[in-house]
């Protein structure tokens, strides 16, 4: 799987397209609430709307995090057949021209090992001209894509992707529905079911066909803050592979403002009882503002002396 700017959706010949088995992902969309949903359930969406707005425009723009991703792959019998745990950087700008927000992952360590030849990566892509800067990106991220566990070719696996979902435009690709309540953390939240119903989605398949996102959000009402998100890509006639990611967001003290603290994957397939899955938790500390004008590196990450060179890609 993969993503790519939204402001590529609306041309094909731009198209960033990942896979995940095949998934593809770009961007656009928007709610519809049905003439049946009460008023009380159009203000709640109306407020999550305009919070992912400010959140994605005025928080989370320009903030960097240290990740520690681990990755696991299991057999039937949930035992585990390999292991690898990654170290990066994740961070969240907006890119030119269209200043559309994007979420990138830059892997400095593998297994213990660094990324030698990640050092001034970001830096060269900040100091580019600002028309190459949203290509070049993408690059990245489908660099650091290859340290992925397993065979499912993924760039979406980055926490803050599903709040694109919220985004308020494009009316009417996707359908809202309250599914309940549910207390997380002593906060009373809506369970909101989501589901793409039209075209372009946010995901296709290698061959380019639409793979329409479905899953929940959980949503303070009184504030349309998101506290917890999860995807479901997949797992149909279509596309057999199918994604589950999860985030739970927590309120980080230095920023004031939620952020996301975890985020859980599952990569299965459903029709495949036997098969190996793939299982992985992320989580976040470290949560900072960065100028990408003057962005600089953190101190390398402690590794055996003289050990500088890139991690081989690693057996999957």
């Amino acid at each position: 799987m993969a993503c790519r700017p939204q402001s590529a959706m609306h041309d094909s010949k731009t198209a960033c397209r990942l896979s995940v088995g095949a998934i593809t992902v770009f961007a656009a969309l928007l709610v519809t609430v049905g003439a049946a949903q009460s008023d009380t359930f159009a203000d709640v969406m109306r407020r999550a709307h305009e919070y992912v707005v400010v959140y994605e425009d005025h928080e989370l723009s320009s903030v960097m995090a240290s990740e520690h991703y681990h990755q696991q792959r299991l057999d039937r019998f949930g035992q585990s057949q390999m292991d690898r745990v990654l170290r990066s950087d994740y961070l969240i700008f907006q890119l030119p021209p269209q200043e559309d927000w994007f979420a990138l992952r830059d892997v400095y360590e593998v297994d213990g090992m660094p990324v030698g030849d990640r050092a001034a990566r970001l830096r060269e892509l900040f100091a580019r001209p600002r028309a190459t800067v949203a290509d070049r990106a993408m690059e990245i991220a489908a660099e650091n894509a290859r340290f992925n566990l397993g065979d499912i070719y993924r760039t979406i696996n980055v926490p803050t992707f599903a709040l694109r979902l919220l985004r308020p435009m494009d009316r009417g690709r996707i359908r809202y529905q309250k599914a309940g309540e549910e207390q997380i953390e002593g906060k009373q939240t809506w369970v909101v079911n989501y589901e793409e119903i039209k075209g372009p989605t946010f995901s296709a398949t290698r061959g380019g066909r639409d793979l329409p996102a479905h899953g929940r959000f959980w949503i303070e009402p009184d504030t349309g803050a998101v506290v917890r998100s999860e995807m479901i890509l997949g797992g149909t006639r279509q596309l057999r592979d199918r994604a589950t990611v999860t985030v739970t967001y927590g309120v980080e003290p230095s920023l004031g403002f939620r952020v996301p603290v975890e985020m859980l994957e599952r990569y299965d397939r459903p029709n495949r009882k036997n098969a190996d899955v793939i299982v992985a938790v992320a989580t976040y500390s470290g949560f900072r503002r960065f100028d990408p004008r003057t962005l600089r590196q953190p101190d390398p990450p402690t590794s055996k002396p003289g050990s500088n060179a890139t991690p081989p890609v690693p057996s999957r």
